[in-house]
């Protein structure tokens, strides 16, 4: 299964495409994700809470005051192998890119460290090609987010030949997987990349090149074998190992 072990937050927040959550939602369920699921009190408004625990089978979060859950947004945050946000409203991405965190879902986030988003935006059309949703966006893939969408179709007003409509749930589906292979592979060690420490010469130099450390170690070696081919210097070593010698001969009888 494509995500057997592997833990996913969906985030919902309000928007008409949020009937389309619940169907990747189940995909997700059924590639053996862990599914946990964050909605905003927009969200609340066109899909229940009750919805989404039946299709993952985990109780859903909708408020940073539910009693006994102070700290859910935070342990979520922590551990997910992907968060996903769909559908991602205008208004969403806005308040993520001021970097607010006045709900469960911005908050969650915020607070979510290194941990990779696929956002799926979802707006009117106009909204979406609004320069201050665009500068949003552009602020969002600086700091690592990754996007999906939006397609041209049909919005909830009526026909569209512009980008609004949030993709669908198979599309978003495809787009995970490929980020949770990306992060497989660069996790993964690269072909031929040694995991051992190289052994060591009898000379001392490590082996496979050695590097500026080798050359500081054979430097001293070089010097003293100039020294003795030239006849040495006045503080070479072996020659006034050999001068004290001559002066402590003791002549034969």
């Amino acid at each position: 299964m494509p995500f057997a072990g592997r833990h996913v937050v969906l985030g919902v927040s309000g928007g008409i495409a949020c009937y389309k959550s619940c169907i990747l939602a189940r995909r997700l369920t059924e590639a053996c994700a862990t599914v946990d699921v964050a909605l905003t009190a927009a969200a609340t408004e066109f899909v229940r809470p009750l919805t989404f625990e039946a299709l993952t089978g985990r109780p859903v979060l909708t408020s940073l005051w539910e009693r006994g859950r102070a700290l859910a947004h935070i342990d979520l945050a922590k551990h997910p192998d992907l968060i996903i946000l769909a559908p991602a409203t205008a208004n969403t991405l806005a308040r993520c890119a001021m970097g607010m965190a006045d709900d469960l879902l911005t908050a969650l986030l915020l607070a979510r460290a290194d941990r990779p988003v696929l956002a799926a935006p979802a707006m009117n059309d106009a909204m979406y090609a609004n320069p201050a949703t665009t500068a949003n966006i552009t602020a969002l893939t600086a700091r690592g987010w990754h996007f999906v969408g939006p397609e041209i179709g049909a919005l909830a007003e009526g026909p569209s030949e512009r980008p609004g409509r949030m993709s669908e749930p198979d599309v978003i589906f495809a787009a995970a997987e490929r980020l949770r292979d990306s992060r497989t592979d660069a996790r993964a060690p690269r072909p031929g990349a040694r995991d051992y420490e190289p052994l060591e010469r009898s000379d001392g130099v490590r082996a496979g090149g050695g590097g500026a450390r080798a050359r500081r170690r054979r430097r001293p070696r070089q010097r003293a074998d100039r020294a003795h081919a030239t006849g040495g210097s006045r503080d070479d070593p072996r020659r006034d190992d050999g001068r004290d010698a001559a002066r402590t001969r003791v002549p034969r009888p």
